[in-house]
């Protein structure tokens, strides 16, 4: 597929995902095991922006590129930031104006942020760039060094190309089945901190740094059940905290984030 049918298709899928995402933020008690363990994960990295909002005074502004539903950017909001969000999706845009009217909201894509040059102190990404390709992960990074103020930070997941969870072959072989059967299947930016960390300096930034969390293990025993999977974790909580800054590690950890400074 070509760039402009990739993110076309993620627009796409997260229309159809908005209701199902709605309910994880509204229902939690109700979650299914997928779900449970996209919370789970979600705490671990919110535990690494929180680092990073430490670091800027109150009232910093902030953008949420590719906010969904919204709850991410309002969670910001609460700790005395600046917040508004770009989302395409239709549907999830309209979650998120319903949810929080008081937040600024704009229709709009990673690659194209509508506001001017210099304008944010934080701009957060979660679970955006994966879905899109490598061309539009490069012009989204310039995106982002573009609307940031001097000394501005960015902070993005990305999906490790070698995570323990084997979630890489997984969708390899789903590819190959999707082929067969003449079905969808959504693309991923399958990636490594090399590899980001050479990105994001082409795109002009100064410094940038990954950190591994959520360690893979964690979420394959997961695909078992919210006992199974609950059960692990609870196990790996007592000997891990589930995050690594060494470049081994750190490629085969769930998530991978991405923090660079202009």
């Amino acid at each position: 597929m070509k760039s402009k049918e990739i993110t076309e298709l993620a627009i796409k899928r997260h229309d159809i995902d908005a209701a199902d995402f709605q309910k994880v933020y509204t229902e939690p008690e109700q979650t299914t095991a997928k779900e449970t363990v996209f919370i789970y994960g979600r705490k671990l990295v919110l535990d690494e922006l929180e680092l990073v909002l430490a670091g800027l005074p109150k009232g910093s502004k902030v953008l949420d590129v590719g906010c969904g539903t919204g709850h991410l950017t309002n969670w910001i909001k609460e700790k005395g930031y600046d917040t508004c969000g770009i989302e395409p999706s239709n549907e999830m845009y309209n979650y998120a104006r319903k949810n929080f009217p008081d937040i600024e909201i704009k229709k709009a894509i990673s690659s194209n942020i509508p506001y001017p040059d210099d304008s944010f102190d934080l701009v957060v990404s979660f679970e955006v760039l994966r879905y899109l390709d490598d061309m539009e992960n490069r012009k989204t990074y310039h995106e982002f060094h573009r609307v940031l103020k001097p000394g501005g930070v960015f902070f993005v997941t990305q999906v490790n190309m070698f995570s323990a969870d084997l979630y890489y072959f997984f969708h390899k072989t789903k590819s190959v089945i999707s082929k067969i059967t003449n079905s969808t299947h959504h693309h991923c930016n399958f990636t490594t901190s090399a590899a980001q960390i050479k990105q994001v300096k082409d795109a002009g930034f100064r410094s940038v740094k990954t950190v591994g969390v959520f360690w893979g293990s964690v979420r394959f025993l997961y695909k078992f059940g919210k006992k199974v999977g609950g059960s692990y974790a609870a196990l790996i909580e007592k000997i891990s905290k589930q995050k690594a800054a060494d470049s081994f590690r750190k490629n085969i950890a769930a998530h991978l984030i991405v923090i660079g400074k202009k």
